[in-house]
């Protein structure tokens, strides 16, 4: 048997036949190209690029179930949901860095919500969490200025969340990659 087609599964050297090889190959591929379209959307707006990442792992998982275990993915997928909350909650927690009053914040989480359906997604995404901060802002009565410099706070707390949600996509897919290779 090639030597090529042999792998350790668990700390056991296991021969593969080139057909089971194969598959292996093309689940890795797959998998492969799903995080870096994820890994691509932690910074991109509306593709949510944490959850394609877990979805890369579930396909691998279903594909090759010896290498990966349930719990695994479980917690990988735990990683995403506390990702996409960081998404909206960072909104809220960037106004409120900027002095935004408890309107404003929640007119930032509100506009990350809702402002994909109202606008189209993209600019929802982009600009809802600044409309809602800013008319969060307006009605407890504030200046345009402070307004707007809520709305400022919603661009960093954005920021800071696709920082954030790279670090775990990046941490997602190199537990992926450790656990696979060793």
């Amino acid at each position: 048997m090639d030597a090529g087609l042999t792998r350790k599964n668990r700390g056991v050297t296991v021969t593969l036949t080139k057909m089971e090889h194969d598959l292996n190959y093309w689940a890795l591929t797959v998998t492969t190209i799903l995080i870096l379209i994820g890994l691509a959307g932690t910074v991109l707006p509306v593709i949510p690029g944490v959850v394609i990442v877990w979805l890369g792992l579930i396909v691998y998982k279903l594909w090759v179930p010896e290498d990966l275990t349930w719990t695994f993915i479980i917690i990988n997928g735990v990683l995403a949901l506390v990702a996409q909350i960081l998404d909206f909650v960072m909104s809220y927690y960037g106004a409120r860095r900027f002095g935004a009053t408890w309107r404003g914040g929640v007119g930032a989480l509100l506009g990350a919500i809702i402002g994909p359906f109202v606008l189209t997604p993209l600019v929802g995404l982009i600009l809802g969490p600044i409309i809602g901060a800013v008319i969060g802002e307006l009605s407890a009565g504030r200046t345009a200025k402070e307004s707007g410099k809520a709305g400022v706070g919603t661009i960093v707390g954005a920021i800071l969340s696709s920082v954030l949600k790279l670090a775990i996509a990046a941490f997602m897919a190199g537990w992926f990659y450790w656990k696979v290779f060793t």
